[in-house]
């Protein structure tokens, strides 16, 4: 995510190779030849700290590679079998989704936290990678996710759900602490702001199109915001899942709101889906 629109695609498309299977406690990683953290896997700007038993429901999407496992985008649990991503994150693997795992209950890259591998990847049928219109798609997983205080799923929002300018939400994720900076294995929040539509769009005039399936958000004093591989995480308003981390130009810049993919304009299709996961 971030940058321009070109280098989000870039960033995200990512090569893959098999998995593992089974769910399991993830063991402490003390060696890059175990885990990996990508360089273009960022985090959000200006957060701060947070436990994952405050948001169990955040995950993260790993990706087979010839040392073990990378970090590659955020993710967000909406049932024992399924989680929710952007659909740039994972557009490579349709084919292919045991090169995945949702790692889930953790609030480090690096150690906690149980992992489960993929078995079916859904990406929205007019997905689009050049606009990222309908930025969004379904994983199930390979076995059913136990909940905890740590693991847990948060509500979708409904296809009639409000989302005024101004409403306060929460977004999280794994990564760097800045635009192409350096990263961090400790899980980053941040509260954010709707913002108007019409404003939005005004700012991406030069670069994209804002769609309705699109809402924005950023926050200042100081500037706040998701970065590269936050992509895919959630943004929660209220204990209600209403984005998904999708795109922006950079990070945190004051001239650029973070775009969100607007999860009430998906309901029926997230809900029609999770029923080829049961």
């Amino acid at each position: 995510m971030y940058n321009n629109l070109l280098s989000v695609l870039l960033f995200f498309a990512w090569s893959s190779s098999s998995a593992i299977s089974a769910p399991s406690l993830e063991p402490s990683i003390t060696s890059l030849e175990e885990f990996e953290i990508e360089d273009s896997a960022a985090r959000i700007v200006n957060g701060y700290q947070i436990d994952i038993s405050k948001i169990p429901y955040q995950a993260a999407l790993r990706r087979r590679v010839t040392s073990g496992w990378s970090h590659t985008c955020g993710a967000v649990i909406i049932s024992h079998t399924a989680v929710l991503t952007a659909a740039h994150c994972v557009d490579s693997y349709v084919s292919e989704p045991s090169s995945l795992r949702v790692a889930v209950g953790m609030s480090s890259l690096l150690f906690g936290g149980k992992t489960y591998d993929v078995a079916k990847v859904i990406i929205h049928s007019t997905y689009s990678s050049m606009t990222l219109v309908d930025d969004i798609a379904l994983l199930g997983t390979t076995k059913i996710m136990s909940f905890s205080t740590n693991i847990n799923s948060v509500a979708i929002a409904s296809a009639t759900h409000s989302l005024p300018v101004g409403t306060e939400a929460l977004v999280s994720g794994f990564g760097t602490t800045s635009y192409e900076g350096s990263t961090s294995s400790t899980l980053l929040a941040a509260k954010v702001y709707i913002i108007d539509q019409a404003v939005c769009s005004r700012a991406y005039v030069r670069i994209a199109s804002i769609y309705s399936g699109m809402v924005c958000a950023n926050a200042s004093n100081p500037y706040r915001d998701a970065c590269q591989g936050d992509s895919g995480g959630p943004l929660v308003a209220d204990g209600i899942l209403v984005g998904i981390v999708s795109w922006g130009e950079r990070c945190a810049d004051p001239l650029y709101p973070g775009v969100y993919t607007r999860v009430s304009e998906y309901n029926s299709w997230i809900l029609t889906n999770l029923i080829q996961l049961s």
